[in-house]
């Protein structure tokens, strides 16, 4: 008899790297090749622990200058956290590591306070509403992020609203439902996650998974006006908690046809609009 759980892990866990190269406005020659590292959505739990150590160590060998995480590090509560701390202290960037909260965040028990605490606890910059001012031999660049829009208190304004406007933005939201409303805050490149690139990728359902998440933007690239997103598929799968038999049973959804993904950006000079 086949094991249908060992099967899923199995097919959802090739992990597909992607090289993306982002043209920018006005790039600061220190900026140029600047390389940052996209994860997102780990949804870690007892499942994928193993997977999620392993995606971390190939996240290491890209030697990133800067690592983001666009939301999503658990997936029902807090229990798998001290699994997750444990590999986050041997997450390595050259200049430090950025992230924004999303929906399943704000399910730790406590509001997103005990993920809070667990970012600042590894040494990781959480944008909620926020920004910082990255700076390299005298430049700057910077980087803000939102709270998540579905539970969170999200307010885009205020996480932008010191950054001179002619300084260039990078962007961290979870849920690409309202890039249209970052690009206005003249955002050079947004990073989100959430969607899992529909997790089910079958071409019959495509139009009832963009009704579903209220998007279009639901993987890789996307631009609007000057502003340009890509949307990650994520490390991490749904569960589902069905009532069998009268039974609560935790199941490990499966990605079809679309794998889990690691994105390695590039900055480059746009010289089209510089």
């Amino acid at each position: 008899m086949i094991d249908l759980s060992k099967f899923f892990r199995k097919i959802s866990r090739t992990v597909e790297i992607n090289f993306k190269q982002i043209p920018i406005k006005n790039l600061s020659k220190n900026f140029e090749n600047f390389k940052i590292v996209q994860i997102s959505d780990l949804h870690i739990n007892r499942f994928n622990v193993d997977f999620i150590e392993k995606t971390i160590n190939i996240v290491n060998n890209l030697e990133a200058d800067i690592i983001t995480i666009t939301g999503d590090i658990i997936c029902n509560g807090k229990k798998y956290l001290p699994e997750l701390s444990r590999m986050f202290k041997n997450l390595s960037a050259k200049h430090g590591k950025y992230a924004c909260l999303g929906n399943h965040d704000h399910s730790d028990g406590d509001d997103s306070l005990k993920i809070r605490g667990f970012y600042k606890k590894n040494d990781i910059n959480l944008l909620v509403n926020d920004y910082h001012k990255f700076v390299l031999k005298g430049e700057s660049l910077y980087f803000a992020g939102a709270d998540d829009i579905e539970l969170g208190e999200q307010n885009l304004e205020k996480s932008v609203n010191q950054i001179p406007k002619e300084n260039n933005l990078i962007y961290l939201t979870h849920n690409p439902i309202n890039f249209e409303d970052i690009a206005k805050l003249k955002a050079d490149f947004v990073m989100a996650g959430h969607t899992h690139g529909m997790q089910f990728y079958l071409p019959l359902l495509q139009n009832y998974y963009k009704k579903r998440l209220g998007t279009a933007y639901i993987a890789g690239e996307y631009r609007y006006q000057d502003s340009l997103l890509y949307v990650n598929k994520g490390l991490g799968t749904s569960l589902i908690s069905p009532e069998i038999f009268g039974k609560k049973v935790t199941i490990n959804t499966p990605r079809i046809n679309t794998k889990p993904e690691i994105t390695l950006f590039e900055l480059k000079s746009d010289k089209k609009t510089s």
